[in-house]
């Protein structure tokens, strides 16, 4: 009790209405602010069949130096700055291996891929494209004259005993001879599995014949190809 006989409950109730309110407006804000944090994690929670967890693998078939960004879009579809520092991967430079990566995303959510050469005023080249579930994909940096483009291709083998499997994909209008069989392909287009035996024969790309003393038989790979003949050779896992 005070001078005055009385007991300061009162007062002592509105200390802790007023700690209380306190807290709750802090939580609200914080609320606030992580929200486009808790969207984009919610995302990537286990929904049992929605959740896909996928093997990429970044290639670099240009004359640049490149970063590779992914992003998820957002639950309603729309994109996120997927060239923000936020969805960085990796900077694979020219002629560099291949470089795994395992990212997470829904069923039915798309993804933005994302290249920009490391010179500030070099090119860059978005696309959003759709996975499916258990798939490992190569996503290919390739270069048409100074552009930059990039496309994603499903990992695949076609293995033979006693051969080699290829996939010719086409950076610029090309023409390709396999065995004497002769084909072209579109900037941007993507053979089927072509076999050979004979390493430094049996294809030939703008007329001219494509060493592959290098590689193995009973192996598959994809071959990245422009008018002057083969810019990059990748195995398929």
């Amino acid at each position: 009790m005070d001078k005055l006989g009385h007991t300061p409950i009162a007062i002592k109730d509105k200390t802790m209405k007023s700690h209380w309110l306190l807290l709750t407006t802090a939580a609200l804000f914080l609320s606030a602010c992580s929200s486009d944090d808790l969207e984009e994690e919610l995302e990537t929670i286990n929904f049992g069949s929605d959740y896909y967890k996928n093997d990429y693998y970044l290639l670099n078939a240009t004359d640049y130096e490149l970063d590779y960004h992914i992003a998820n879009t957002q639950l309603n579809g729309d994109e996120r700055d997927v060239a923000d520092d936020d969805y960085y991967l990796a900077t694979l430079a020219k002629d560099a291996q291949q470089y795994a990566i395992t990212h997470e995303s829904n069923a039915n959510r798309k993804l933005s891929l994302y290249v920009a050469a490391r010179n500030v005023f070099g090119p860059v080249a978005q696309k959003k494209v759709e996975v499916e579930y258990d798939h490992a994909y190569h996503v290919v940096a390739w270069q048409n004259a100074a552009q930059i483009n990039i496309s994603l291709i499903e990992q695949q083998q076609d293995n033979q005993d006693n051969a080699y499997a290829l996939r010719i994909f086409a950076a610029e209008p090309i023409q390709v001879s396999i065995k004497g069989h002769a084909f072209s392909l579109g900037a941007g287009e993507l053979s089927a599995f072509v076999h050979g035996s004979d390493c430094d024969s049996d294809v030939k790309i703008a007329q001219k014949n494509v060493d592959l003393c290098t590689i193995s038989f009973n192996r598959s790979y994809l071959l990245v190809a422009n008018q002057q003949g083969l810019t990059a050779l990748y195995t398929e896992q």
